[in-house]
């Protein structure tokens, strides 16, 4: 009943042009509960800042996010909650700080779409990739963070080195 209760308290938040995302967590934008439940299921939690109107978004949503390669690894890895850029709604960051959309974006310096933003399992930001990103480069991107390499190389050059 929670759940059911849950989903239509979300439902007006998620966009419908994400549906058929299925790394897409719904959330409340509470980004230290969807960290926590990343870990607990042994995932990673990532970004996508968007806006209305961005094509780019909207390619990246049609095209990379409908490839059947990056739907299975990324569902298998990953949480990923949407944010837009001039939002209103409350954020909560994943340090407990609360702030809208728009001020969540700017502390991190978002002015553009899309961009991805990389967590680790301690809340601290691996990777922050610009623009639309073709389906294998963005399955590299997510198996830098998955395997750790953030750790010990930039993304470039793991990008490069591991292109075929």
């Amino acid at each position: 009943m929670r759940k059911i209760l849950m989903l239509i308290f979300i439902l007006p938040f998620v966009s419908f042009s994400a549906v058929g995302i299925p790394f897409l967590k719904p959330s409340l934008l509470n980004l230290k509960d969807d960290l926590e439940d990343a870990k607990r299921d042994g995932k990673y939690l990532f970004i996508m800042f968007h806006q209305e109107g961005c094509p780019f978004c909207d390619k990246m949503r049609k095209v990379t996010f409908q490839d059947k390669a990056v739907q299975e690894y990324f569902s298998k890895h990953f949480y990923m909650v949407e944010i837009d850029i001039r939002g209103a709604n409350e954020v909560v960051d994943v340090d407990g700080k609360k702030m809208t959309e728009r001020q969540f974006a700017h502390k991190y310096g978002v002015r553009l779409t899309p961009v991805f933003m990389f967590f680790d399992q301690k809340g601290n930001v691996v990777a922050k990739v610009p623009g639309y990103i073709e389906p294998k480069d963005f399955l590299l991107i997510g198996r830098y963070i998955v395997e750790g390499h953030y750790r010990d190389t930039n993304l470039v050059k793991f990008i490069k080195e591991n292109k075929k």
